[in-house]
């Protein structure tokens, strides 16, 4: 099995490609269209999102001459091997069918309920649902009633709760279309099931008749992207987010009249807004999953395609239910380096691969990279920071990259301002792009099927995903999952052994921060999993519970790390993989100590290239030496059909330093049999071309910003050039420095 492991990581195929989203936002033409993709290919990229994109024009949005185009490239596709994902929307959020819903029938536009005192002029095509006697104390609600009280004081005041429409839109494909403009397209009532089929029938079932042949093979999914229940720039008033119907599934969820009235006027009891507050959103949440997702989860499902996309925000985990490919978003930056664990949106990517994974599902999605240059550049987005963020989702077991966004345009400000910056074609790093793409299929096909070995579940709600207690399980490499109540209520059963059981994994210790809510059915089944022999812990150190009861670890990492180190364990095809991720910029040096008896190998994400490690001896098993350079990663994977191979790790030293000025880079090169030169950089500010005595030697574009040079080297005077690429925001954005901070080469000797 683990010869077939080393060829899949030579070519894990491209099921496991980067598939970005394509900007169709200028004037599209045929021709231009099959030369980009074409161009995308050659670069190692095997699929790509067709996403309808402001600027685009020459055919209309779902007209036969945009079918035509969108059948030729699912065509060349095909000739190609090559994948589609169809974008539901024209542009965003999902839901109208670029206002086609709301064209169709007004009522369909996005809805909220609101209060007036009765008597109040109601605009005709706004409807009343309820009457309620209210009482007020100081201007705050005191009291409701349905039917005015007998012989009650003139204090009772009689309210409308009309239901009419929060003026929402989505940002649509001309310039005239989007945000705050006045042909912004009508966001659709995706509360509202008939809604839903609307905007079915004006999408899915256009591009199912036009393209419907390629389905299943070449077109594997549908993307949905952040449906919004009240569309962008929309205007609430005090009102709420609401539809028809939803009365019964507001008081399914707990709630009553006094609610919904604590949630349109300021009640005299707090608590009675905060459990209004929550009960409103649990029934939006309920409401918009089966009146919106499921309906284009079984569409879906029934056209032999994948529903993928994501919610709207980073801790919709209940949602993720729908999704054939769970996924989520990275944008604006949300998280970024330094916030990595902070931020309340450094749970996306892990809640995403944790439901799949909860799931059975073999794959996790992450929209990246959207928006996340330097904040007020965002066209500066150097490689560095780029391969951060691509660390930081393998880290938590994203397994497929959807970059955001290769643009078909930059002809126009239009193009190169809307969304900046382009990860594609523009970006420095286009020209090594297929070293890229391979480094992105080889790590999401290491996260993907398989498991992930956690040591705990970490329980979670659409209302709360920890953060703050999960720091020191990242900081001290304990691995665990997160776990959401609906799963662990509706799909998970408890064993005789005291384990929580659900698909593939069974977990003896469950982790629950005081914060999360929980109900008394909730408390009863964790009471049965606790009698049973498991280990429930709820409070905040998680970190610290875990090393208590689980002392011995059978894999672990001897070294200073700074916190910033990122361990992941995959078991696959019954071969064990060990990723180490470093999210800082020191490097990190020490050893990884395992007990597993096996032939231990790094594998190498970048060129597939797999080369055995010796180990020792040691307490815990076998040492293997480990560094892992600044935003960088470390795979090793074991052979489990050879033992271990035994011996002193090989050493090398530095024996000279000869630093480089700019202006004049000359080497002096002694040759020796044990020896090497390596060109190195303190930091490249975008990518460099390096040549030695006029012969390429490589490109700089990543940490540790070094190149082995010695094949190049003659005796004597060596002549080394760099050529700068610079950002993209010298281009379309603000200027930034262009070049390197210092220049070295290091000569390196091996012991005797």
């Amino acid at each position: 099995m683990f010869d077939i492991i080393r060829d899949i990581w030579q070519n894990p195929g491209p099921a496991f490609s980067p598939m970005p989203f394509w900007f169709w936002n200028d004037t599209l033409d045929r021709d231009e269209l099959v030369r980009q993709l074409d161009s995308f290919h050659r670069k190692g990229i095997d699929g790509v999102v067709i996403h309808p994109r402001l600027g685009m024009s020459g055919v209309g949005y779902l007209s036969d001459g945009y079918f035509d185009l969108v059948k030729t490239v699912c065509e060349e596709a095909k000739r190609r091997f090559m994948l589609v994902i169809l974008y539901d929307e024209g542009m965003y959020p999902s839901g109208s069918a670029h206002g086609e819903v709301v064209r169709e029938e007004p009522r369909f536009a996005a809805r909220r309920l609101y209060a007036v005192p009765e008597g109040t002029a109601i605009p005709g095509d706004e409807d009343p649902q309820f009457r309620l006697w209210l009482r007020f104390r100081e201007g705050k609600l005191a009291d409701v009633k349905l039917e005015r009280p007998r012989d009650a004081a003139d204090d009772w005041q009689p309210c409308l709760l009309v239901l009419g429409y929060t003026g929402g839109t989505i940002r649509g494909l001309s310039p005239d279309e989007d945000d705050g403009q006045p042909n912004a397209p009508k966001a659709a009532d995706l509360l509202n099931p008939m809604a839903t089929e609307c905007f079915i029938r004006h999408t899915h079932e256009k591009y199912s008749g036009a393209i419907g042949e390629y389905f299943g093979q070449t077109v594997i999914g549908f993307f949905t992207d952040e449906p919004s229940v009240t569309g962008r720039c929309a205007h609430l008033d005090g009102g709420i987010p609401w539809s028809y119907d939803m009365i019964e599934d507001f008081f399914e969820a707990g709630g009553d009249f006094s609610h919904l009235a604590a949630l349109l006027f300021e009640p005299e009891d707090k608590k009675l807004r905060r459990e209004a507050e929550r009960i409103h959103a649990e029934t939006v949440r309920r409401r918009l999953g089966e009146a919106f997702y499921a309906p284009l989860s079984r569409w879906c499902r029934a056209h032999g395609i994948a529903l993928m996309g994501h919610p709207a925000a980073s801790g919709d985990c209940d949602t993720l239910k729908y999704f054939d490919i769970p996924g989520q978003d990275l944008v604006w930056r949300m998280v970024e380096p330094g916030t990595e664990l902070t931020s309340p949106d450094s749970i996306l990517a892990k809640s995403a691969a944790d439901a799949a994974r909860h799931r059975g599902l073999s794959r996790s999605s992450v929209e990246a990279f959207g928006v996340c240059g330097e904040r007020g550049n965002p066209w500066n987005f150097p490689p560095d920071e780029m391969m951060w963020y691509l660390n930081f989702l393998f880290a938590r077991g994203t397994s497929w990259i959807l970059p955001h966004a290769f643009y078909y345009s930059l002809r126009t400000p239009l193009q190169s301002g809307e969304r900046p910056p382009d990860v594609g074609p523009a970006s420095v790093w286009w020209k090594d792009y297929r070293k890229l793409a391979g480094y992105i299929k080889r790590m999401s096909w290491l996260n993907a099927t398989g498991s992930d070995n956690p040591e705990a579940a970490v329980l979670c709600s659409p209302e709360h995903t920890p953060v703050k207690p999960v720091e020191d399980l990242y900081r001290d490499m304990r691995l665990f999952n997160y776990l959401s109540l609906e799963d662990f209520m509706e799909r998970a059963h408890i064993d005789d052994d005291g384990h929580v059981v659900i698909d593939r994994y069974h977990y003896d210790t469950v982790l629950i921060e005081g914060r999360l809510r929980l109900n008394a059915e909730i408390v009863t089944k964790l009471g049965e999993f606790e009698v049973h022999g498991g280990h429930l812990y709820r409070g905040s150190d998680f970190a610290g519970y875990l090393a208590k009861i689980k002392k011995d670890r059978p894999h672990f990492f001897e070294g200073e790390t700074h916190g910033n180190l990122r361990f992941t364990h995959m078991s696959k095809s019954g071969c064990e993989f060990f990723s180490f991720i470093n999210e800082g910029l020191a490097p990190i040096r020490g050893r990884f100590v395992t007990s597993l008896s096996q032939a231990a190998y790094r594998f190498d994400p970048f060129t597939g290239g797999i080369e055995p490690l010796t180990g020792q001896m040691c307490g815990g098993g076998f040492a293997y030496p480990a560094e892992i350079p600044g935003h960088a990663a470390l795979v090793i994977g074991f052979d489990p059909s050879a033992l271990p191979v035994l011996g002193e790790p090989e050493e090398e030293r530095i024996v000279e330093i000869v630093s480089l000025a700019e202006g004049r880079m000359a080497f002096d090169w002694r040759p020796a049999e044990n020896r090497r030169a390596v060109l190195t950089f303190e930091g490249m500010h975008d990518a460099g071309d390096v040549t030695v005595n006029g012969k390429a030697a490589g490109r700089i574009l990543f940490r540790p910003y070094a190149l082995d040079i010695t094949a190049l080297l003659v005796p004597g005077e060596n002549e080394i050039a760099v050529e700068v690429t610079p950002s993209p925001a010298n281009l379309y954005g603000t200027p930034v420095p262009v070049g390197f901070d210092g220049c070295a080469v290091r000569v390196y000797e091996k012991a005797e």
